[in-house]
């Protein structure tokens, strides 16, 4: 008899590569990162989260938009980055698996964003979200 495995962690075969894919260019993005080669990691980003988009890895799609929204913050492109952090927050709820650390550091990303932005008002109801997902980890 086979192993019961949880339908959030089954894949078929095929779609395990668009999501090893994913997930590889999402590492790549760190070492250009740190290389300072940010245009080429934003694209990597962006190629991983069309394979996010189009084959319904969430969690890719968010880990994606995070790295998006925190290179357009770096940028100064304050609008976009904000958008992309809220479009994580929005997508979190429905990724596959564990997507705490995600919610966590979007949370905390999100925050900072504001408040360097002087868009306080929003921060106050993120408050009690970042208790939840921090107690829940």
């Amino acid at each position: 008899m086979l192993p019961a495995v949880p339908s959030s962690q089954y894949t078929v075969p095929s779609k395990q590569r668009f999501r090893d894919q994913g997930e590889v260019m999402c590492g790549i993005t760190e070492d250009l990162c740190f290389q300072g080669k940010t245009r080429e990691a934003a694209g990597y980003f962006q190629r991983a989260r069309k394979l996010g988009e189009a084959h319904g890895f969430f969690l890719l799609e968010c880990g994606s938009c995070l790295g998006l929204g925190n290179l357009a913050l770096a940028e100064g492109s304050n609008d976009e980055g904000l958008e992309l952090l809220r479009n994580v927050l929005v997508c979190v709820p429905l990724c596959e698996g564990d997507a705490n650390h995600i919610e966590l550091g979007v949370l905390r990303d999100f925050t900072d964003a504001l408040f360097d932005t002087h868009a306080i008002d929003e921060v106050e109801p993120l408050v009690a979200r970042y208790r939840e997902a921090a107690q829940a980890s």
